[in-house]
């Protein structure tokens, strides 16, 4: 009865390495990049067809990516774990760069120059603080200041030449739900 007890222990414990290797694949940097690029084009893309339609078309091109299906339970979570680890990365250079957005520009505030920032942001990626905490405390350098999510927002709505380029009450509730929900911090903040 011991050899079986410890039969098990041990294959439990290999069995439970094995699972913890697969759920810590490192990406290749070069895939991930391409990656980017795709994702990039691909606001632009989902803008012109139905931008309603842009969160899940999106988060099907990132499970897509990862190998992942919705029927995985877990998906959610792997996918909130992958945006984590990589987010600092979501840069876009030249592709899908309009005349309302900059370059380089990092994905989530591409999302909000484009418009999508309801079906992207609070549809998706945004959809739950407790259970999916998506950090957006990713500082970006953009001509030598350091730029989080939360300081382009407020550079937005400060700004009253902005109210033609953007609904600025859904820009002033997305940021809410980001100081509210996840913990969004100013650059300067985070340096404290």
């Amino acid at each position: 009865m011991k050899k079986f007890k410890y039969l098990l222990l041990v294959f439990v414990v290999l069995f439970s390495m094995n699972t913890q290797a697969q759920n810590e694949t490192k990406i290749d940097d070069a895939k991930l990049n391409d990656f980017i690029k795709k994702l990039c084009l691909s606001g632009l893309a989902f803008r012109t067809s139905d931008s309603r339609q842009a969160g899940q078309d999106i988060e099907e091109l990132i499970l897509n990516f990862l190998g992942l299906t919705k029927e995985d339970p877990n998906y959610k979570e792997k996918l909130t774990k992958f945006w984590n680890e990589n987010n600092h990365k979501f840069i876009c250079h030249e592709e899908g760069t309009t005349k309302f957005t900059r370059t380089p520009q990092h994905f989530l505030k591409r999302i909000v120059d484009l418009g999508m920032h309801k079906s992207v942001l609070g549809d998706f990626l945004l959809s739950n603080p407790y259970k999916y905490p998506i950090n957006v405390n990713t500082v970006e350098i953009y001509n030598g200041k350091e730029e989080t999510l939360l300081d382009y927002l407020d550079a937005i709505i400060s700004n009253p030449d902005n109210k033609e380029k953007y609904n600025i009450p859904e820009i002033k509730s997305l940021r809410r739900l980001l100081l509210m929900g996840y913990n969004a911090k100013t650059a300067s903040e985070l340096k404290k």
